[in-house]
């Protein structure tokens, strides 16, 4: 079984000694003040349920009884019907009397033996069982049709298991009448007609033998089935191209109609009496779709961990509430859909005015412990634009300058991501529904804005609404003559075909990112020079994605998402340490560098996406972060607007520990990099000189970008409260409506004329791929990967042959050749060659990365590769041992061991050497123990041999934390267990867990007078816990905390909310510190008193380090005596 989970040591530890236990004690017994923050999770208990009315037979023609309430499970077949309705229209066409209760549960991705959902989805409720269907309509087959013939025997059996399963979880009633079950076999796949995705061939017969099982399963247990692959099939092949799906497997709105009609069809053996209405159907439809959303919003709700997770502290009511808001909204929905199919006259306005009362929590501003984040001395108030400039120290000769504000434009009210399109413009998406919808509110209305300077004054003043319909939008990246952007859960690719900057063409392209956290969620999007897509996602988050080349699932680690836009591929690698990535450029070779907004350590992306394997160490970072956290967005300044003394420096936004925009020099360090803070005197390490650096604690920098003008563009978030778990959701203190763009300028220079690519010819593009910034040429590639490959590709082969190879820049060009071949996976192998012949080794790094990643595409990868992997650059060699870790052969082993034989390996090539021996275990492990491997090779034979002995060491820790970590909850006695056994357990290397604390965990922590202050000192740790406790403090840190970290929250009979540090109580008065002043409260007074449970970190925090990593840090902390 897969290692689940991998722990992020810092995190839990810093949780652990922050979190703050439940040991409400009431001072006075009272019936609790409505609103009082008590845990309301009872309000969703279901109700007695007596005997329902028996079903018909699940034969067909189907039959319904009256009110009958109907469940759609499964996969994205099932669940994209939400998005355009059409079969659930035509049910209630076919029969508006019976006033069916429709609800699609399905899932991308979902299997009928692999349903993956966040941890802790039913604890406080089940949305399915409070639903209480009557029948299940079952989507299965597509995603397991991928294990092709070899997987039919046991899908058949998985099919009876599940069956079994909910027949018994999802009784009908309390008598424990069985629901009724109609098995629907998957559609056909459409062949489009691109040659990057899947024919359609074979996947249509491994579809054909799982459509013929789902019909074994159904006739043997004697349920109604039904065959919609041979009719779509028919339909997918009279037209040629997509024409009912988006990419073969996934419908569009013909499709969903095609498929529609088809089930309907195929259920009732009849033609729908209501076919010919078509006005009725289509506002019928628009009824469903609308109730769907809504629906959506219970099954899919956002921020899972903090609705029924370990991070619901101050929100204990407030999400019941919501929850049963929300199914009473549906419900008043389904009276409306059942009017309309009974043709009666219904209103414009839909009255959800009787659906119930929400909870307001209390803020929790000025909570001592948020200090740190809050100018809790000037209240919860945001400056003025000119008033927050002031308040900025800039180095001499630069300026801030307001581009935009929400006072001219308050559809910019909480900016997140920002980049110019081909026009110059800048686009920005603003979610100021964050941190979720609220019942009750009109439909999320975040938005994609466009914000025009016309004329020439230096502010925006013309704004535009690309689309406004995005349910907090993360990330962004155009494509295609589009726009990529999140509409959690989902991906959406929009397109403006009229001209008018409006959003007309609307396709939703993936689905299924994880949503428990919606600034963990993928966000952070940066396209590297090949055309792949970089998104980042943080911990403890469940992402299953459904594409043409099946599931793609990742449970619980942090890292990158690595998405080909051509053909909808998706990787993922972990990144070392990260509570939350937020960070993400590429310089001008296409090296990357990722960033963790929590920590703020930064890496070099070469050692870590490789291929991913369980047992891979923690990364150094490119540099110490000295505190300076959480941070958004990160950028390199290369600008001829800038002075030549800070060009190539590296940037991130901070939003915290201090608010502004420190800065680094990078510079080589073997084959990778490292940095250095930009400081007022180098000998003088104690004194930054920060590019920008304010005083107001409001004041919250994102995603800083060089813009076509030359200038430094970045916004602001603008927020008292910055903390998405250190407050309730709700907090009313949360700002809605802020938003600011901010440009830094050098004064004493111009700014730049824009270089445009709209309505460029693709050669006019080429040549902008020689303009200094290296933004201007991101946007030229970016513009050029929108033209067709017929075109694009003979026009770079010319570009390429004409170019001056005296040029400084010859290299360079070159790999602007590859890297535009590599985004039509087009590369030509001969241009390959010549660069890896030069003398320059960023181009050969460059061009070895692009074989590794275009190896499907190259079927000399493999023998480029091994070249590489002896070059004399270490950088290259560095690229080509990644590369090889893909190639799980002994003679891919042979050659990582040879790189590193023949040239002295430094940190960097030596991890990653590590690291492809590492992930390909399996493929020489045979190998090597026949004699095959490191014969003649003694530094070889000792690198194998502790591959092989960390593998074993991992291997006995994996079990127990698959108990603590996975995805099913155990039971209390076998996690106590788990726990007791990793403490018990022998071999952890505290000299190696030290480096892995070092790594992760100083940024909040002190260890030896290294660190920062955020945490407690960890001195005597060893000495306060014994090693169970450590493994706890870890696995679990809200169970046993030390009190004067706890908060307390007291209501008084007067109906007032105190919150903050207990500082002293007797038998008549209880005295709290709220951060300002000491509060002293009687207690004849309180009303209610309890202490709130919060980890100031993540609990169960996993996907970072390596189980062998996980026992290495216990046994050091268990030293710290």
């Amino acid at each position: 079984m897969k290692y689940v989970n991998r722990l992020l040591v810092c995190g839990a530890i810093i949780s652990a000694m922050f979190a703050m236990s439940s040991i409400a004690s009431a001072q006075k017994k009272k019936e609790p003040l409505k609103g009082s923050g008590v845990d309301n999770k009872d309000l969703l208990k279901p109700a007695a349920r007596p005997k329902k009315a028996d079903l018909p037979a699940s034969t067909l023609p189907l039959q319904f009884i009256k009110g009958e309430r109907i469940a759609l499970v499964g996969n994205s077949t099932a669940e994209r019907m939400n998005l355009f309705g059409h079969f659930e229209t035509l049910l209630h066409a076919r029969f508006p009397e019976k006033e069916l209760v429709f609800r699609n549960f399905g899932r991308p991705a979902d299997e009928v033996a692999n349903r993956q959902r966040a941890n802790d989805y039913t604890k406080l409720d089940d949305p399915l069982f409070t639903f209480n269907p009557d029948t299940f309509l079952c989507f299965f087959g597509f995603n397991e049709s991928f294990t092709g013939p070899l997987g039919v025997e046991k899908f058949k059996a998985d099919y009876e298991k599940f069956i079994d399963d909910y027949s018994q979880k999802y009784a009908r009633d309390d008598s424990k009448s069985s629901p009724r079950f109609v098995i629907i076999s998957p559609i056909a796949f459409e062949s489009t007609g691109d040659s990057l995705l899947p024919e359609g061939k074979k996947e249509n017969e491994n579809l054909k033998l799982y459509a013929d099982a789902a019909k074994t399963v159904a006739t043997y247990r004697k349920i109604a089935f039904v065959d919609i692959f041979t009719p779509t099939l028919k339909v997918f092949d009279e037209k040629a191209g997509s024409q009912f799906t988006i990419n073969g497997c996934h419908v569009n709105e013909s499709g969903d109609k095609v498929v529609g009609q088809v089930l309907d069809a195929g259920l009732f053996n009849s033609t729908n009496p209501a076919s010919s209405n078509i006005s009725m159907l289509e506002t019928l439809r628009k009824a469903i779709n609308d109730k769907s959303w809504v629906h959506l919003q219970d099954y899919r709700m956002l921020n899972g961990w903090y609705v029924y997770g370990g991070r619901r502290t101050f929100d204990t009511e407030t999400f019941p509430r919501e929850y049963m808001k929300i199914r009473n909204m549906a419900a008043v929905r389904d009276r409306l859909v059942w009017d309309i199919a009974q043709g009666k006259k219904v209103s414009d306005k839909i009255d959800d005015s009787k659906t119930g009362e929400l909870f307001n929590p209390p803020t929790r501003f000025g909570e001592p412990r948020q200090k740190y984040s809050e100018n809790q001395e000037g209240g919860p108030k945001i400056l003025p634009p000119d008033e927050l400039i002031k308040s900025c120290t800039v180095p001499p000769g630069y300026e801030i300058k307001l581009f935009a504000d929400e006072t001219k434009f308050p559809e910019i009210a909480k900016p997140v991501q920002m980049s110019f399109d081909n026009k110059g413009r800048l686009w920005v998406s603003t979610m100021p529904s964050y941190p979720l919808w609220k019942p009750g509110d009109p439909k999320p209305s975040d938005k994609l804005v466009i914000l025009e300077d016309t004329d020439g004054d230096g502010k925006a003043d013309k704004s535009t609404v690309f689309y406004d319909k995005l349910h907090c939008p993360t990330g962004f990246q155009f494509y295609n003559g589009g726009v990529l952007v999140v509409d959690q859960p989902r991906i959406l690719w929009l397109k403006d075909t009229d001209g008018d900057d409006k959003a007309d063409v609307v396709v939703h392209v993936l689905d299924g990112w994880a949503t428990e956290d919606t600034h963990h969620t993928v966000g952070a999007f940066e396209e590297n020079n090949g055309g792949l897509l970089h998104m980042l996602e943080g911990v403890a988050m469940s992402t299953a994605v459904e594409t043409p080349w099946g599931a793609f699932r990742n449970f619980g680690s942090s890292g990158a998402y690595v998405v080909d836009p051509r053909t909808w591929k998706i990787s993922h690698y972990v990144t070392p340490g990260y509570g939350n990535p937020w960070c993400y450029v590429f310089d001008q070779w296409s090296q990357g560098f990722c960033g963790d907004g929590t920590g703020a350590n930064q890496h070099w992306d070469t050692p870590l996406s490789g291929k991913q394997f369980q047992g891979r160490k923690g990364l150094n970072a490119v540099f110490p972060t000295e505190g300076m956290r959480p941070v958004v967005g990160s950028e390199f300044l290369v600008s001829r607007q800038f002075p030549d003394d800070v060009q190539g420096q590296f940037i991130y936004a901070c939003v915290i520990n201090m608010n502004g925009i420190p800065r680094w020099t990078f510079s080589e360090d073997g084959a990778g990099y490292k940095g250095t803070r930009v400081r007022h005197d180098p000998k003088d390490a104690k004194t930054p000189f920060d590019l920008i650096k304010s005083t107001d604690k409001h004041f919250r920098p994102v995603d800083p970008q060089i813009g076509p003008d030359g200038a430094l563009w970045f916004g602001d978030w603008a927020n008292p409260l910055i903390g998405h778990m250190q407050y309730s959701q709700r907090d009313p203190n949360r700002d809605h409506v802020h938003g600011r763009i901010y440009r830094l300028v050098y004064k004493d220079k111009p700014l730049l004329k824009p270089v445009t690519q709209f309505g460029k010819t693709v050669p006019e593009l080429l040549k902008q791929l020689s303009e200094y910034e290296w933004r201007t040429r991101a946007r030229a590639r970016n513009e050029i990967h929108s033209h067709t490959a017929a075109e694009v590709l003979p026009l770079v082969k010319e570009w390429v042959s004409k170019l001056d190879k005296t040029n400084k820049d010859y290299d360079r060009l070159c790999c602007e050749a590859l890297w535009i071949q590599q985004s039509f996976h087009a590369v030509d192998v001969d241009l390959v060659k010549q660069v890896m012949g030069c003398k320059t080794s960023d181009a050969k790094a460059a061009t070895t990365r692009i074989v590794a990643d275009e190896r499907d595409y190259l079927p000399s990868a493999f023998d480029l590769l091994k070249a590489a992997s002896l070059n004399e650059s270490g950088r290259t060699r560095t690229e080509a041992l990644r590369g090889l870790s893909y190639f799980a052969t002994t003679e891919s082993a042979s050659a990582v061991l040879e790189s590193l034989r023949k040239n002295p390996p430094d940190y960097f090539t030596q991890y990653t050497g590590e690291a492809a021996l590492g992930a390909n275990l399996n493929g020489w492990r045979t190998g090597y123990l026949k004699g095959e491997l490191a014969k003649d090779d003694p530094a070889g034979k000792k690198l194998l041999d502790n591959v092989i002995s960390i593998d074993k060491k991992g291997a006995q820790v994996v079990p127990y934390l698959q108990i603590l970590l996975g995805k099913d909850s155990s039971a209390l006695e076998q996690r106590n267990k788990a726990m007791q056994a990793l403490a018990d357990m022998k071999g952890g290397d505290a000299a190696n867990g030290k480096e892995v604390f070092r790594r992760g965990c100083l940024a909040c922590h002190k260890v030896f007078n290294e660190g920062q202050d955020f945490g407690p000192d960890m001195m005597k740790v060893g000495m306060r816990l014994t090693k169970y406790k450590l493994v706890e403090s870890i696995i679990d840190p809200n169970a046993d905390v030390d009190k004067k970290y706890l908060s307390t929250l007291i209501s008084t009979s007067s109906g007032k909310i105190v919150t903050g540090l207990l500082v002293s109580e007797n038998k008549d008065e209880v005295v709290i510190f709220d951060g300002k002043v000491k509060r002293v409260i009687k207690v004849a007074d309180i009303e209610e008193r309890k202490t709130l449970k919060q980890s100031s970190m993540p609990e169960g925090l996993a996907g970072t380090i390596s189980p062998a990593e996980f026992l290495d840090v216990i046994a050091f902390l268990a030293t710290l005596k």
